[in-house]
Order: structure tokens, then sequence, then C-alpha cells
């Protein structure tokens, strides 16, 4: 959480990925996927893993920890970085 303006907190989140693809010491691609959201009040939610039940992804209504993982893996910061990726081969 950052601290924002006469001391009420932002729930800002972001989920970061970062995938770099290297071949004897040489780097060929590094690539990031990134989703942003905010943080929920209170976890909802008991799909997925970690910090899934608490973040709602930005345009959405639903935690992902509430998100079947077919509707999660459309948008999450890994599918986004593996996208970016998949263009090189």
């Amino acid at each position: 959480l950052s601290r924002g303006v006469g001391d009420v907190y932002k729930r800002q989140a972001r989920f970061v990925c970062a995938l770099s693809i290297s071949y004897l010491d040489r780097n060929i691609i590094c690539v990031i996927g990134k989703v942003e959201g905010m943080i929920a009040h209170k976890p909802k939610g008991t799909n997925g893993f970690g910090y899934d039940p608490i973040f709602i992804p930005n345009n959405k209504k639903k935690t992902f920890g509430q998100m079947k993982s077919s509707e999660k893996y459309k948008i999450d910061h890994r599918f986004q970085a593996f996208k970016k990726l998949k263009k090189f081969f």
C-alpha cells in the first residue's frame, strides 16, 4: 500500500512477471507482463493461491480468488508475459 494525500491509503496494486530466455550466456529476449488492480478490503474466493483472494484487476468486480482459472489466466501477468514472448518464436 502506498500513502495517499491526507494519510488516506491507496489500494492500488499490480502483479508483474518478467521472463527472459538465454542461450549460451547470451540474452535473447526479456519481456514483462503486468496486471494492474487494487487490494480488496477483505479476502474473497478460494481459487488460486497467494494474494489471489485480495487482488481485484482493473475493470473487474471479482478478485482473482473468485474467478475461474480460465477467466483469470486470460488476463493475468504471466499470460501477458508469455504472449509477448511467443512473438519471438
